[in-house]
């Protein structure tokens, strides 16, 4: 007989473990759980921003970012299967290892406010996309690595698009350049 119980512990304990090594697999459950709710805020973007520009390129570009996330997930989660790592499977892991910030009232926000925060996620995301990869290829992970590299590329070019639409520099406003500028 299956103890489902006893199963279910003994992950909670090694996802807990593996969040504060960090592993691979471990860092690649933020970088989903970042893409999930990404999507919804994209969702909300698409839904609620005021005509505008703006607008018509997030009515564009917003299912089609959407349509990749999925994508992105749905292929990320089958590496991590394939490495025997553990996949988030549950709305309550996906929250608890996100880093981006939702709220209600987004969707009263100007249309560029709307993109810009959406641009914001992509900039956050790929910190955690970078450690991923670094991790992936530590530990010998090369099928995640490439993916990962794959989705870091695509999320650059999103950023230069969104940015180039709000007429700002292609890292202006945003938290990894600042870092870098620290880092100077």
């Amino acid at each position: 007989m299956i103890d489902i119980e006893k199963l279910t512990q003994a992950e909670l304990d090694r996802a807990d473990q593996e969040h504060h090594t960090p592993t691979a697999g471990a860092m690649i459950s933020h970088v989903v759980a970042n893409l999930w709710l990404h999507q919804l805020k994209i969702e909300q973007a698409t839904l609620f921003v005021k005509k505008c520009g703006v607008s018509l390129f997030l009515t564009q570009a917003g299912p089609e970012w959407q349509a990749k996330e999925a994508d992105f997930i749905h292929r990320l989660n089958q590496t991590l299967a394939d490495e025997g790592d553990l996949v988030p499977t549950t709305s309550h892991q996906i929250l608890e290892y996100t880093m981006l910030k939702e709220s209600l009232g987004n969707k009263f926000k100007p249309a560029r406010d709307q993109l810009f925060d959406l641009i914001q996620d992509f900039d956050t995301q790929l910190m955690f996309i970078t450690r991923a990869i670094e991790l992936a290829q530590k530990e010998h992970h090369y099928a995640q690595a490439a993916l990962l590299v794959e989705l870091y590329g695509w999320q650059k070019a999103q950023i230069r698009r969104g940015q180039t639409i709000l007429g700002h520099n292609v890292n202006e406003g945003l938290a990894s350049a600042e870092e870098d500028d620290d880092e100077d």
